[in-house]
């Protein structure tokens, strides 16, 4: 389809293109309202958890933390397709297919919930804590089993819900999916702040945080369903061709991302501290922390556009889809770039003043190495939001998982002939490498072909009519 439009069909592109200008600004904005809230619940309700707990028991809290945080990237997969598929059905005005997609997903979503809920409960029961977590939790299972045990009720809760904000990203109203976040980390602050003093126990703090976010999402869906009618499940409208698709290309995305994460954080930081001890683990780790909280600005603009650019390019705005890559380019770029430079800059004066003094000897030639890696995480982070937006999901897994295999072995050589500086200048070198130069060509080719030639659209499209 040619990107030149004339008469009526320029209006009417000119309407939809605006509509996206629009919901992309109105998630930038409602982002910086959620993030308030987070940082409203971080630097309040937690430390007097802490305080009221004790370090002891506050450390029991983080451990079953982590414990749902790990297994909650086991559904990630699902959601890429799911929104890429809802934004070319929106894009196309087909209401019947858009039904089918939520209500396939949200059935998928309820069997992998069930499965994992099952696996993990009977872990519970038949493994004793200490070999789950260590010898050092022996003694505490009467504090860290109820907690387990409400962790584990409330991330099935979420394995579901957490499907409302992909289905809000395809309808590109992920500005919605933030004002509800905003909202639940108040309540969380609440909960926290007003109930632990009442009940200072593990598990209450558990319930009180996640739980307030079952709160916010259960109203997020029912608000998005009260709007939508047409995406409320209905065992009717599940079609197991689209559910195959789903599972598949989410099973792939969410392998790729595991595999990714265990080795650049996991492994790498085990790497570290195998070699050189519990304090340079310890400042691995506070690069992994800066890490996340940076990329969290970047993923405030690339959230909401990846879908914006799936619906324009089912409508075959090419043009507009063009441009709001540039757009993410430019900005997640000039971030990296920008980071780089306060980082070698002032990376070891702000080091000490934000961690102790502990740190106050870290070289500036590491601090440059890890602002390297940071700017390659990026420029691969842009990349992966437009291989979505552009349907080539497939393609990244693949792509990204011949990465991580490379990214390992050279973190292994870098670490070994020169030290944490070099291991993460060979990380950095290899994303540059790999999908650094791969992924922006395949980028280029999805922005630039119609939508039914999409690796990702036929499937899609396939198992619909299968249905």
């Amino acid at each position: 389809m040619s990107d030149e439009t004339t008469g009526p069909d320029r209006t009417e592109q000119a309407a939809h293109a605006a509509h996206r200008d629009r919901s992309i600004k109105l998630a930038v904005v409602t982002s910086f309202l959620s993030k308030a809230g987070t940082a409203l619940f971080q630097l309040l309700s937690i430390p007097l958890a802490a305080r009221v707990l004790g370090r002891e028991e506050f450390g029991l809290y983080t451990t079953v933390n982590m414990t749902l945080a790990m297994v909650a990237l086991l559904q990630i997969g699902v959601g890429p397709s799911l929104a890429h598929g809802l934004s070319a059905a929106k894009a196309k005005g087909d209401g019947k297919q858009a039904g089918e997609l939520a209500s396939t997903a949200f059935f998928v979503m309820i069997g992998m919930a069930l499965l994992a809920g099952l696996i993990l409960a009977s872990l519970l029961l038949l493994v004793p804590l200490p070999q789950l977590f260590g010898q050092g939790f022996a003694g505490k299972e009467s504090a860290l089993r109820p907690a387990l045990w409400v962790g584990l009720g409330l991330f099935l809760l979420l394995f579901v819900l957490n499907l409302t904000e992909r289905v809000r990203e395809g309808l590109l109203e992920a500005s919605v999916n933030n004002i509800w976040g905003a909202l639940g980390n108040v309540l969380a602050a609440i909960a926290v702040g007003t109930g632990i003093f009442f009940i200072p126990q593990v598990w209450y703090l558990v319930l009180a945080v996640h739980g307030s976010v079952v709160t916010a999402k259960v109203c997020n869906t029912a608000a998005l369903w009260r709007k939508h009618p047409e995406i409320r499940p209905a065992w009717a409208q599940f079609r197991p061709a689209i559910g195959k698709h789903l599972f598949s290309d989410g099973l792939a995305f969410s392998a790729c991302t595991l595999v990714t994460g265990y080795v650049e954080y996991s492994f790498c930081g085990w790497l570290v501290g195998h070699v050189n001890g519990p304090a340079a683990t310890a400042l691995y780790g506070v690069f992994v922390s800066m890490t996340i909280m940076q990329l969290g600005f970047v993923m405030m603009l690339s959230t909401p556009t990846w879908p914006a650019v799936a619906e324009a390019l089912a409508r075959g705005d090419n043009h507009w889809a063009k441009r709001a890559a540039r757009r993410l380019y430019l900005y997640g770029s000039g971030f990296a770039l920008c980071s780089f430079g306060g980082l070698v800059l002032l990376g070891p004066l702000l080091l000490p003043l934000w961690l102790g003094k502990e740190f106050a000897d870290t070289p500036r030639t590491l601090i440059a190495c890890y602002a390297t890696y940071f700017v390659a995480h990026v420029w691969r982070h842009l990349n992966h939001a437009m291989m979505i937006g552009s349907g080539q999901i497939g393609r990244l897994a693949r792509v990204q998982f011949v990465e991580s295999a490379l990214v390992a072995i050279a973190a292994i050589i870098g670490l070994r002939y020169g030290g944490m500086g070099t291991m993460l200048l060979c990380m950095a070198t290899v994303i540059f490498a790999v999908t650094g130069c791969i992924l922006p060509r395949l980028v280029g080719h999805g922005l630039r072909v119609s939508a039914p030639s999409r690796d990702q659209s036929p499937g899609l499209g396939a198992a619909a009519k299968a249905g």
